[in-house]
């Protein structure tokens, strides 16, 4: 009986010994199986975002002395530039004050509003006018300390009998003052017909 005993015994561990090795050889495929796997990608290392520059749909500035308007300036669209000091701008329209109430008009398709100085440069298809006076000219510069704006490149001055060419155009806003440094050409209307002087 001791031998019988044992064979049931050492059946009873055979099976139980076999489950265990089944269920060792079973954990073992599988984790096996899980370290072919690739291993998962480390995210990429976050890159530090630039700063977005702040936008305007729109940008209207008056600047004004003892009471009354100097000029103002109305944009459809703005960036500020603050490492530089300046304020790009777009589709520009600006209105200078005179004495007695002058009006000189600009507008232009671009320019830069210097926020230290005031000063402002214009650019693209620059057209000035005052009253029946029409200036066209690629560039404007106002100087904001001597009220004076200056056109570097050539310029077209029109009128309804005189178109005038030239280069170097200065305006003394106080002075009402206009002075072309280079002429080029000069058209005069009479009677319906053109006169080159």
């Amino acid at each position: 009986m001791a031998v019988t005993y044992m064979t049931k015994f050492r059946g009873k561990l055979t099976l139980g010994m076999t489950l265990i090795a089944i269920m060792l050889a079973f954990a073992l495929a599988w984790s096996l199986l899980g370290s072919q796997e690739p291993a998962p990608v480390p995210p990429a290392p976050a890159r530090p975002e630039t700063p977005a520059r702040p936008k305007m749909e729109s940008l209207s500035l008056i600047e004004l002395e003892d009471g009354g308007k100097r000029w103002t300036l109305d944009a459809q669209n703005a960036e500020y530039l603050k490492d530089q000091d300046e304020i790009r701008i777009t589709g520009i329209k600006v209105e200078f004050f005179g004495e007695g109430g002058r009006v000189l008009k600009i507008s232009c398709e671009e320019g830069l509003i210097n926020t230290k100085t005031r000063a402002l440069t214009l650019k693209g298809q620059v057209l000035l006018q005052e009253g029946d006076l029409i200036i066209r000219t690629g560039e404007v510069h106002y100087q904001p300390k001597e009220r004076l704006l200056l056109a570097p490149e050539g310029v077209v001055l029109e009128s309804p009998r005189i178109k005038v060419r030239g280069k170097g155009l200065k305006v003394e806003l106080d002075q009402k003052r206009l002075t072309l440094n280079e002429h080029q050409s000069t058209q005069v209307q009479m009677q319906g017909r053109d006169w080159p002087l």
